[in-house]
């Protein structure tokens, strides 16, 4: 049922835009390519899932030993992330070829991954210890339908600048992971014991998951040039819920 609604949405867009078109007006077809990443908050969202990584391992291990008493904790976490993006978008240029103002409409295929690695030390008071490895990764892969408004700065030169606005939403797509493995040594009876643990979920089987649908904010500032009549190409770099550059080729008619 969704992709029918697309569909009829798709269908009402052209058939709107058709209705106004002459001679003066032009479509544009792009196809792009970028990379993805959230470098530029990079500390504070470390931040936060380090806090909640603390969290959940010292509450687990004393859940499991409530009869021992933290003396020292100590770690060292490792935050990354990383992605790229895949689109296909349709551009109406009401004003022509030289028009600043246009409007689109793409599909985009968005990888946003998000990985934490390292390791969790704990003593207690009595000569117990605890010592493990972890790693673990969040990726997002929306498909995304999109809307967008777009203003060239000097659409005659032959290469001038452009800023752009949109929104788009996407189903949840996606999964989790992590893997656990260490030691425990229990000082009251001499026992070293060994643990692993691993788990891998898809987003839309996680019932605890507030969301169903993914939405997508778009800022970006590019450059276009003007390769031949009718093809340009483009490069831009700006906000897609993170921090996106990438590259283009379009084909106008």
């Amino acid at each position: 049922m969704r992709r029918i609604y697309i569909f009829i949405f798709v269908v009402v867009f052209v058939l709107f835009f058709s209705q106004t078109l002459s001679a003066k007006q032009k479509w544009e077809f792009n196809l792009h390519y970028g990379t993805w990443n959230l470098n530029i908050l990079k500390s504070a969202v470390e931040n936060f899932v380090t806090e909640g990584a603390d969290t959940e391992f010292r509450n687990g291990i004393l859940e499991k030993h409530p009869e021992l008493i933290e003396e020292l904790y100590q770690r060292d976490f490792n935050f990354d992330t990383g992605g790229n993006n895949l689109g296909f978008e349709i551009r109406f240029y009401p004003g022509g070829e030289y028009g600043s103002f246009s409007l689109g409409l793409s599909v985009e295929k968005t990888k946003m991954e998000f990985s934490l690695s390292g390791f969790v030390d704990m003593e207690f008071t009595d000569g117990s210890y605890v010592d493990f490895d972890a790693d673990g990764k969040f990726v997002v892969t929306p498909l995304s339908y999109n809307l967008s408004l777009r203003w060239d700065i000097k659409p005659s030169w032959r290469v001038h600048p452009y800023v752009g606005f949109g929104f788009g939403a996407a189903p949840v797509s996606g999964d989790v992971s992590y893997n656990l493995s260490g030691k425990f040594y229990n000082a009251e009876t001499g026992l070293l014991e060994t643990e692993s643990e691993s788990e891998s979920k898809k987003l839309k089987d996680i019932e605890e998951l507030a969301i169903k649908f993914y939405p997508i904010i778009q800022l970006n500032l590019g450059l276009k040039g003007r390769v031949s009549e009718n093809i340009y190409l483009q490069v831009d770099a700006g906000i897609w819920n993170g921090f996106l550059v990438r590259g283009g080729l379009s084909f106008r008619f």
